[in-house]
This record gives C-alpha cells, sequence and structure tokens, in this order.
C-alpha cells in the first residue's frame, strides 16, 4: 500500500492557504461571456455561442466581468470623486427642500389656526376691540367692522386651510 509522508499540522495549513489563493486568483479569468439565443421556433438557449439560424441573440455576461454590471475600466480617482461630490450635493439640496417645505407647511398650518380662532372670535360675539390712531383710545368693534373682520377671516381660512 502506498503511504503518504506525514505532514505537519501548519504544512497543511500552509498548502491550503496557497491552494485557497491560486483558486481566487484565477476565478475572474474562468468566466466567459453568455448568450441567450432564441431560435426561429422561439426555444430559447444558454450558451458561449450561438447556434446558426439564432433569431435573437442577447448577451447575458461579458468576459471577465464574473456578474457585474459595469462595463469597461475601472473609474479613476478624479471620476469617482466629481461623481461623489455630485451626489453629496444633490442630498444636501434635498435636504433643504424638504426643510424648506417642512417650514412652510409648519406656517400654512399656524396661519390656519390663526385664522379659524379669529373667525371664531367674531361668530362668537366676543368683545373684539382696536385702538384709536388719532387719540390712543379703545374702541369696541361696531357690526359693520365685525362683518367685515368675519369676512377678512374667512378669506384668510381659504388662502391658508388648504
Amino acid at each position: 500500500m502506498f503511504a503518504l509522508p506525514r505532514m505537519r499540522q501548519t504544512d497543511m495549513t500552509m498548502w491550503k492557504v496557497l491552494l485557497a489563493c491560486a483558486l481566487t486568483a484565477i476565478a475572474p479569468a474562468a468566466t466567459a461571456q453568455v448568450f441567450e439565443c432564441t431560435n426561429a421556433a422561439g426555444a430559447k438557449e444558454y450558451s458561449r455561442y450561438c447556434p446558426p439560424g439564432t433569431v435573437q441573440q442577447r448577451q447575458i455576461t461579458k468576459s471577465g466581468e464574473a456578474g457585474s454590471d459595469a462595463g469597461g475600466a475601472p473609474k479613476s480617482i478624479e471620476t469617482q470623486d466629481a461623481e461623489f461630490r455630485l451626489r453629496a450635493r444633490e442630498r444636501q439640496e434635498a435636504e433643504t427642500k424638504a426643510a424648506q417645505e417642512s417650514a412652510r407647511a409648519e406656517e400654512f398650518e399656524r396661519n390656519c389656526i390663526e385664522a379659524r380662532t379669529g373667525l371664531q372670535a367674531v361668530q362668537n360675539g366676543q368683545r373684539l376691540q382696536r385702538f384709536d390712531p388719532a387719540t390712543g383710545e379703545r374702541l369696541n368693534y361696531t357690526d359693520e367692522e365685525r362683518a367685515e373682520a368675519a369676512e377678512r377671516q374667512r378669506k384668510a381660512i381659504v388662502l391658508w386651510c388648504k
């Protein structure tokens, strides 16, 4: 019977690591182009080369890509940096726009509440006063002024409460 020489555990581990490295290094080279070929009868076939009489062919993977969808050479550092800055600027603009929209919505809500509260005060007959600009004296609203105030509040509700 054939007997293998006994190897130390560290030698076996080293060989396993070397074998794994070698397999990892040659794996990308083992990938090939794969085509989806459709014949005249409509049957689909997947192979490296489409046979004669193929009606339609579509390339599934490219040689050396190993399933990645990026084509061509890797991007340069400058290109990657420019793309990163563009994405960062777009994200910042989107955040700014969202913050502005949020502030605008809060302003609309606040003005809507104030307009509804003002209309309710006018309709409930609460005592409303204004200051006379000439004398500085407090004056109570007349019935006409109360109707004008109610109309102003209704217009404000239409404007702010949507």
